[in-house]
């Protein structure tokens, strides 16, 4: 549903392009006044295009975030595990409802652009009329932009994609929205300092160079920057990812297993059973093996081993053992008992 999501939204943008020619008039279509564009100086250019590429550099620094926990074991401080397709479907889900209420803000009011090709210049023909010429729509062709283009029938409003040079389609600003999404998105699967200070910095930076390219009014912008968040947090309350034991087997059918070896794991999918690590055991697991009994010693002066130590670990919870113990259980394993603390 989120990528279907992203067609039914490029379509709605090209209809209101086609609104915005055909019903709005020359005085309609004078861009507002905004406080914003007087802070920031208008940017053409390469700069014009930063913050799209900017988006583009966050959409990919989350996406390879989530692909990279398919790879390596990458677990929170509070041990909760990552699991990528849930991470995913966060963000999918987030963006269909938050593009759903975008598409109803932008159809109802049309709002005139303020971006380079969206600018209505009257003429110098047009500023002699009389001013009822700048009253009717549609407006005159003789004040567009050379980079004027909306589409002109049903098969360019359905087909053409064209997320950087549209018209109308502002209120809320989906730059910010995608900025913001991968911000939450970083902060709540991946609360790693140098993940946030990343994401966190791309988006302080997004902000400016949005409004100084003249792609959004700072309204639009502003508001995306509160909407995604509560949005995001009510998404969240609402439906909390599946990721305890019981969801994996009763809604995907997917079992955890321990094997005879206490610190050996295992998934079974449709009756094939992987390993895995023990940072990937979802909440609720309980491990079959609650103790672990563990020997060390050394060579006595005649070379002879001699057994001089043992303890006994036990793990009461309903989680598998903590990465304190596990990191205690590998250093006994390497008969370096002080390791153990006790």
């Amino acid at each position: 549903m989120g990528f279907a999501m992203q067609i039914i939204h490029s379509i709605f943008t090209n209809l209101v392009y086609y609104f915005e020619d055909k019903f709005m008039t020359g005085v309609q279509r004078m861009p507002l006044y905004d406080l914003g564009f007087d802070i920031f100086p208008t940017i053409t250019g390469f700069w014009w295009l930063f913050s799209d590429l900017l988006i583009y550099l966050m959409l990919t620094f989350i996406i390879g975030l989530l692909v990279l926990s398919l790879f390596v074991s990458l677990k929170t401080e509070n041990e909760r595990p990552i699991y990528a397709v849930l991470g995913l479907k966060r963000i999918l889900k987030t963006l269909v409802v938050l593009q759903t209420l975008r598409i109803l803000s932008f159809s109802f009011t049309l709002l005139p652009g303020s971006s380079s090709q969206c600018l209505y210049t009257p003429s110098p023909s047009q500023l002699s009329s009389p001013l009822s010429e700048f009253l009717a729509s549609p407006a005159s062709p003789l004040g567009d932009s050379p980079d004027w283009n909306p589409p002109m029938t049903w098969e360019e409003i359905i087909f053409r994609i064209d997320p950087s040079t549209g018209c109308g389609d502002l209120m809320f600003s989906s730059h910010t929205i995608f900025a913001v999404l991968s911000v939450m998105a970083t902060w709540d699967y991946f609360p790693f300092p140098g993940t946030k200070g990343f994401s966190t910095a791309c988006l302080v930076i997004l902000v400016p160079f949005t409004l100084a390219s003249r792609k959004h009014y700072s309204v639009d912008v502003f508001t995306s920057l509160y909407v995604v968040p509560v949005i995001y947090e009510l998404m969240k309350l609402k439906f909390p990812d599946e990721d305890s034991v019981l969801d994996f087997e009763g809604k995907y059918g997917i079992r955890f297993s321990q094997d005879p070896d206490p610190l050996c794991y295992s998934v079974t999918i449709r009756k094939a059973k992987f390993p895995i690590h023990m940072d990937q055991l979802p909440r609720g697991f309980r491990p079959s093996v609650t103790s672990f009994d563990i020997r060390g010693g050394g060579e006595d002066g005649e070379g002879n081993y001699k057994e001089d130590s043992y303890t006994t670990v036990r793990t009461e919870s309903d989680s598998p053992p903590s990465r304190h113990l596990r990191e205690n259980i590998i250093t006994v394993r390497g008969k370096d008992l002080g390791g153990l603390g006790v």
